[in-house]
């Protein structure tokens, strides 16, 4: 499998674009972006007007960054091929905390304290990514934009509507332990509220912020369990769904704390 990737680190995530094909540019998403800033900032480090069509291929959620295919002009009219394109991504998947998103711009449920062992063992890590590679369907995460009944399901979850959640048939290509730490909650949590702090749009910050800020008060001295992961996965994948999954594997809720997308299929 050929992927167009771009390699980027933590220290050196600038805003350069690199060319794929004609009029299809890979851009850098910064986390905390939704896709219309993202749009936006796309158009004014390029110098484009108004008037200049431009679109994007395959979505990633605020708090995710990474590559971003832009579509400038003509290039419009590949987005159907290359919105199905597999996609590689490096996931930090925290434990111990779930919320109604999957991940940290959600509201969280009640958290599951560890005592040290058990579920958080790296041999017991490692049997359930084992298991999470063969995975070959996911549900939609409440909060996103899949319809059901002509509404995105978001706006059944806003609304409180309860909906059968569609289910998505996934091909996990590659997946791997990337590494497990034990972080203190209070870093965590302050990182996530850095990054939720610059997200534009109605996505229920306050009340997120504050549940955040309360459970840094309480328990910032807990050590939490991030375990990170590198997968290949087919076109629509949610790596929101992938933690969940990992969490029900491992007995424990779960979250993705990060997502960076750094590669897509050529």
């Amino acid at each position: 499998m050929s992927l167009y990737n771009t390699e980027k680190k933590h220290n050196s995530q600038s805003n350069k674009a690199q060319m794929s094909a004609e009029g299809v540019i890979l851009f850098w998403k910064q986390p905390g972006e939704t896709l219309a800033v993202l749009l936006r900032r796309f158009r004014e480090e390029r110098g484009l007007s108004a008037d200049e069509k431009v679109t994007y291929a395959g979505r990633l959620d605020p708090m995710a960054e990474g590559i971003v295919p832009i579509l400038v002009g003509e290039a419009r009219f590949q987005k159907d091929h290359l919105i199905g394109k597999a996609k590689t991504y490096e996931v930090d998947i925290l434990l111990g905390i779930g919320t109604d998103t999957g991940d940290m711009l959600g509201v969280a449920s009640p958290r599951h304290s560890f005592s040290g062992g058990g579920a958080t063992e790296k041999s017991d890590i490692q049997k359930a990514i084992i298991e999470l590679s063969h995975t070959t369907e996911l549900p939609y995460p409440r909060y996103s934009s899949r319809p059901v009944d002509g509404t995105p399901l978001f706006m059944h979850a806003r609304a409180g509507r309860a909906v059968t959640v569609p289910i998505k048939k996934v091909t996990i290509y590659s997946m791997e332990l990337l590494g497990i730490d034990a972080l203190p909650l209070s870093t965590l949590l302050g990182t996530a509220q850095d990054i939720i702090k610059k997200v534009q749009g109605d996505f229920r910050q306050e009340a997120i912020l504050e549940q955040w800020e309360k459970l840094k008060k309480e328990e910032g001295d807990t050590a939490a369990t991030i375990v990170r992961i590198r997968t290949t996965v087919s076109s629509g994948t949610y790596m929101r769904s992938l933690a969940e999954r990992m969490g029900e594997l491992l007995g424990v809720p779960a979250l993705a704390y990060t997502i960076k997308r750094t590669a897509v299929e050529e």
